[in-house]
């Protein structure tokens, strides 16, 4: 599927025609998808529709079996981990450590692609470090060690690791999942309040609804894309995920949001 994106927009990651196969099995096919300096992006479908499988692929830990990714309009199979580092930052579902280090520690280890020996350790990087750890409201606990964390608190130190690198682009892979309510908003406030384009893998749509632009996933292709109250569609809904919803209007505030409700397999033929 195309990419209506328009042209004026600075893009600084693109795919053209992405495939990735294990064996015979695609498990992403036929995906072009261009993200413009800013934009938050949200990818959703299914279990198993491919949403990680793409991000990795963007985020050039899988190499495609088709298909190029650019970075900053260079292709990604032609830069080192270490130049993809200092633009691109990624945030798995579940990254963990059992090293006994604090807080502080995990988030230096996102400078180590700015460091060389000819380029050491810095009072710049103890600055980016400060920043990242005060982006993510963690300074006060710097001193803290990883073990005694909660998983809010471990999924925050992650994307101040992740900021410490200094992209221009970070990616999340369902950045909520396993956290409370209260934790998964204030996640996704925080995340939505970054200086940087962000793409992210989501499982709540009326989350999703934040997110300037949203890629449909169903059976490893991109089957939509845009504005969330466009390409969420009743038909969409049932089409890709197997649901009823309609949209209702928040009387507080006016928002819109999204009613689902489950179909059987005997509802979804007669709705078909």
């Amino acid at each position: 599927m195309s990419d209506p994106l328009t042209t004026n927009s600075e893009i600084v990651l693109e795919c053209q025609a992405l495939g990735y196969a294990v064996r015979e099995t695609w498990l992403v096919r036929d995906i072009s998808l261009s993200i413009a300096r800013g934009e938050r992006i949200g990818i959703v479908g299914p279990n198993g529709s491919g949403k990680s499988t793409l991000l990795k692929l963007l985020a050039g830990i899988m190499k495609p079996r088709e298909g190029q990714v650019q970075l900053m309009g260079r292709a990604l199979q032609g830069l080192n981990r270490r130049e993809i580092a200092q633009t691109l930052a990624f945030v798995e579902q579940q990254a963990d450590t059992l090293d006994a280090i604090s807080v502080q520690d995990a988030v230096e280890l996102g400078r180590t692609p700015w460091l060389s020996p000819v380029q050491p350790w810095s009072e710049r990087d103890d600055e980016v470090v400060r920043h990242a750890l005060q982006d993510v409201a963690l300074a006060h606990l710097s001193t803290r060690a990883w073990k005694t964390l909660s998983g809010g608190e471990r999924q925050r130190v992650h994307i101040a690791r992740a900021l410490a690198q200094t992209p221009q682009v970070l990616l999340l892979d369902e950045p909520t999942n396993h956290l409370d309510i209260r934790q998964q908003l204030a996640l996704l406030k925080l995340v939505h309040g970054l200086p940087v384009t962000t793409v992210m893998a989501l499982h709540d749509l009326n989350q999703a609804l934040t997110c300037d632009r949203l890629a449909v996933m169903s059976s490893g292709r991109l089957v939509a894309l845009g504005p969330p109250h466009d390409v969420l569609t009743p038909q969409q809904l049932q089409n890709t995920f197997g649901v009823a919803g309609r949209w209702l209007i928040d009387p507080v505030d006016g928002a819109r949001m999204l009613r689902l409700e489950h179909l059987s397999e005997q509802e979804r033929e007669t709705h078909d």
